[in-house]
């Protein structure tokens, strides 16, 4: 049912007020082990955890907090106007599928069994492929990316002999994040001119921080094709990407990339790549931030909301994970983006 976007965006401000506040999630962040965490996740909006706290609780309590994201996007999406709500749907369930795929295609590199694939994903309905299965049960990588034949991921099958030429699957994961990049940005003509600019912008932001980290893996090596390895590039061009590549002092490199890039990826100069992904989330934060105080009663509320929502699900995760693993708290902290106070 939609009822018009005003009600939308009204709504959605009061959503807003409903997300975990920063003292909230530095009490989930401070808990001293996993079991503390969870009696700590009981005072939020979130209850008590109904999963099995066997050897795959973090992958468990994972899949909780995505399926409340999930929920919080059709909350959404079913009062929105029906061409915006359309492409809300499409640009998170597209994202999630790819996630999917990456963990698919991960799990057949390193040899998982099926069952292990399948443990490993987002428990949500297919959004391209027909099935997730018969991805799962090839035989090999190989044949899981030809499943993918006459797909929006068929340009996966050009790269298989690039990912077989170095033996690593990152050819595979960048042209997973070109596919989604494509796509969602064709999407966005779907939506009015003055909505598409944010969009646009946290998308091409993603893609060509994946493209600085996957220069940084090629660093050293010589005749390295960019226009094979780098189709697609948008405010890190082709000739950083090179510089990168060529650089004797990364550190140099790095601090030479134009804002936000040179920000976003400093903790690199430590091979703290964890940290880059956290400064990525919060980059995505301050952008949709912005956005949203530009227009208070339009779709940048709208997207901000989800947007502010998938970190806190990050944010969740991360702890979930790190809390099973026995990281202290004050490392943690270091990558749970909670700007929001």
């Amino acid at each position: 049912m939609n009822l018009g976007l005003g009600y939308v965006v009204l709504r959605t401000h009061a959503r807003i007020a409903d997300l975990l506040t920063k003292e909230q999630m530095r009490t989930l962040a401070e808990a001293t082990d996993i079991d503390d965490f969870l009696v700590k996740l009981e005072t939020t909006p979130y209850g008590k955890a109904e999963v099995e706290a066997d050897e795959r609780l973090a992958l468990n309590l994972e899949k909780m907090f995505i399926k409340k994201f999930t929920e919080r996007i059709e909350e959404i999406v079913k009062i929105t106007p029906t061409k915006m709500g359309k492409f809300l749907h499409a640009y998170f369930d597209f994202r999630f599928e790819v996630l999917n795929i990456k963990r698919i295609l991960r799990g057949k590199f390193t040899d998982s069994s099926v069952e292990e694939i399948s443990e490993s994903l987002i428990p949500i309905e297919p959004y391209i492929v027909k099935s997730y299965n018969e991805i799962v049960t090839a035989e090999n990588l190989k044949e899981s990316v030809m499943k993918l034949k006459g797909t929006s991921y068929q340009s996966l099958i050009d790269k298989l002999d690039l990912s077989e030429q170095y033996d690593a699957l990152w050819p595979l994961e960048l042209e997973l994040n070109y596919i989604y990049a494509r796509n969602i940005l064709k999407l966005t003509e779907t939506l009015p001119r003055r909505d598409r600019h944010i969009v646009n912008s946290l998308v091409k932001y993603e893609t060509d921080v994946e493209n600085v980290l996957i220069a940084i893996k090629r660093r050293g090596k010589t005749d390295v094709d960019l226009d094979e390895i780098f189709p697609v590039t948008y405010g890190i061009s082709k000739e950083d990407l090179r510089k990168v590549i060529d650089a004797t002092n990364l550190n140099k490199a790095i601090d030479e990339l134009q804002p936000p890039y040179n920000e976003v990826l400093a903790p690199i100069k430590t091979g703290d790549i964890a940290l880059v992904r956290a400064m990525l989330r919060k980059g995505k934060y301050e952008a949709a931030t912005k956005a949203r105080a530009g227009d208070q009663f339009g779709f940048n509320v709208i997207l901000a909301f989800l947007v502010y929502s998938e970190i806190e699900k990050d944010n969740l995760v991360g702890l979930a994970w790190g809390k099973v693993q026995g990281l202290s708290s004050e490392d943690l902290m270091k990558y749970i983006v909670i700007p929001w106070d």
